[in-house]
């Protein structure tokens, strides 16, 4: 025992006693506690210090973009040099490529003629004619829209300016307008000629007509004036 009586029944006190070391094995020894982190000395990076384990890592791109291309599309495009491009992956348009479609385009409704505004509201304006039938109005809906402030123009079929192709004549008919036609300060009451350079007036406004088919030119290729110079 460490106390133990003093001499002669005095009190009692502490006598020390020698401890015998646990034989190997048995008992398990205690962990060692952890060292206290120490500041790092001056001039030193903060971050060295820093365990690897416990290192800022930069946020990681969201997985819902993550393998997506500049497109957006969501889906990804593995790049193969040995394999031609996927089918969707289309190559932008030449300049001469491009001039094929609009021309393309164009002739899907060639001119014919034109209307050009030589007095009244929209003066300088000028509007193409189609082949065949060409009603025009002040709705978009019309072949011909001759909306330029002229309020007496009708919305829809004021008048119909008609190209014949077989004959490589020009027609202009009155239509559903309240107001008027004169061609040539002539009055239209009907389906009547109408030659190059003609005045049509209606309202407030007068066209005059530039035709461009007729009987030197046509676009179904038959130039009557070329086979005559050919003969």
């Amino acid at each position: 025992m460490p106390w133990q009586r003093g001499k002669n029944g005095s009190t009692p006190e502490y006598v020390p006693t020698e401890r015998v070391p646990a034989a190997p094995g048995k008992t398990p020894a205690a962990p060692a506690a952890p060292a206290a982190p120490t500041a790092p000395p001056p001039g030193s990076n903060p971050a060295d210090a820093v365990p690897p384990t416990v290192r800022s890592v930069p946020p990681t791109e969201p997985s819902d973009r993550r393998g997506r291309d500049a497109g957006g599309d969501g889906r990804t495009r593995v790049y193969r040099p040995d394999r031609s491009p996927t089918p969707d992956a289309k190559a932008p348009a030449r300049p001469a490529d491009r001039g094929l479609a609009a021309a393309e385009d164009a002739m899907a409704d060639p001119p014919a003629g034109w209307l050009v505004i030589v007095d009244g509201p929209g003066k300088g304006r000028a509007v193409a004619l189609g082949l065949h039938h060409n009603p025009i109005g002040r709705d978009p809906r019309n072949r011909v829209v001759l909306d330029y402030g002229d309020e007496t123009i009708s919305r829809s079929r004021h008048l119909v300016v008609t190209y014949d192709p077989e004959g490589r004549r020009f027609y202009v008919t009155p239509g559903d307008g309240t107001n008027l036609c004169y061609v040539n300060d002539q009055l239209a009451l009907a389906s009547m000629p109408l030659e190059p350079c003609a005045h049509i007036r209606t309202g407030r406004t007068t066209l005059r007509f530039v035709p461009l088919c007729g009987p030197d030119f046509s676009w179904d290729g038959a130039d009557t004036a070329a086979a005559d110079r050919d003969a």
